[in-house]
């Protein structure tokens, strides 16, 4: 076999692998929007963002906190955001005095408060340090998001708890995909925590801060009064504003009607990352459904 048709194969196999983890995470769509409105929530009210995990996921972290602290982005506002494993000084005498489990839980129970966000990665779920961290967190009232992966338990192994309000699961047992997975999640973390932050008129209702207790891909109620308003001379295909759009008819390829809350009339949308039925209410940003507002009368689909 030729060189080149060694590495042709090769490249198939290696989109092969990553074409259903990367539509899971589509199809997770809603419960990134979740997670990304209440991360929005607690940056609005003076809360920061830490991040914690080892190796490889030590380096996703100081990669999310410089995301967050410095958009590459130009106009996105800089969010607080620091990564534990960044100190080796402290990790070391944590390590060192209190054992290896306590690097990040030590750090959080001294100094977190409680409307900061709490963000654990860990390539299988297993690591102890950073399940001892998001406990500890859950337990102080950080709202709490877990980047995991799909990597099986070692055998007669058991599968650990994971306290977190948000758990966002790479679906793959390939360690190499799941770190690209992760980036990409982590990227859309950043991109619609700061459209949530930007559009609060979009976010759950006031009072309403005990993420734990809402299922998964149960869309949070949006009040007519609290949509955003229209932005000047845009619709819902600009690329700086995001509006709700209640879906009028469903069409083939991923494709719907829908009437906009700018006045602007009937417009295509795409709906591919998000469970939409007739007379539901979307919040579209460029011309994307990427979050379910609130549901319809009508749940038929097409």
């Amino acid at each position: 076999m030729s060189v080149a048709a060694t590495m042709q194969l090769a490249l198939r196999d290696a989109f092969l692998r990553r074409d259903s983890p990367g539509h899971a995470l589509a199809r997770d769509s809603t419960r990134v929007a979740e997670a990304c409105q209440a991360m929005a929530d607690r940056f609005r009210r003076g809360g920061k963002l830490i991040v914690f995990g080892n190796g490889g996921a030590g380096a996703d972290a100081a990669h999310i906190a410089v995301e967050f602290m410095h958009p590459v982005t130009v106009g996105k506002r800089a969010l607080p955001a620091l990564a534990l494993s960044n100190d080796a000084a402290t990790m070391t005498a944590i390590g060192v005095r209190e054992g290896l489990a306590e690097t990040f839980a030590h750090q959080l129970a001294h100094w977190a408060a409680p409307h900061d966000i709490a963000l654990g990665i860990s390539r299988d779920g297993r690591c102890a340090n950073v399940l001892r961290a998001l406990r500890t967190a859950a337990d102080r009232g950080l709202l709490t998001v877990a980047l995991l992966g799909d990597v099986p338990p070692p055998p007669q192994g058991e599968s650990p708890r994971i306290d977190a309000d948000h758990v966002l699961l790479a679906r793959s047992t390939d360690p190499a995909v799941v770190k690209e997975i992760h980036v990409t999640a982590y990227h859309l973390l950043w991109e619609l925590a700061h459209l949530f932050l930007e559009h609060p008129a979009a976010q759950q209702p006031a009072g309403d801060t005990q993420p734990r207790t809402q299922p998964h891909n149960q869309p949070w109620p949006v009040a007519a009064e609290q949509r955003p308003p229209a932005c000047n001379d845009t619709c819902t295909t600009c690329a700086d504003q995001a509006t709700p759009a209640t879906v009028v008819q469903l069409l083939d390829g991923g494709l719907a009607l829908a009437d906009t809350a700018t006045g602007t009339g009937t417009e295509e949308i795409s709906v591919a990352l998000v469970d939409a039925a007739v007379g539901d209410t979307v919040l579209v940003h460029a011309g994307e459904a990427i979050a379910v507002i609130t549901k319809g009368t009508d749940h038929g689909r097409r």
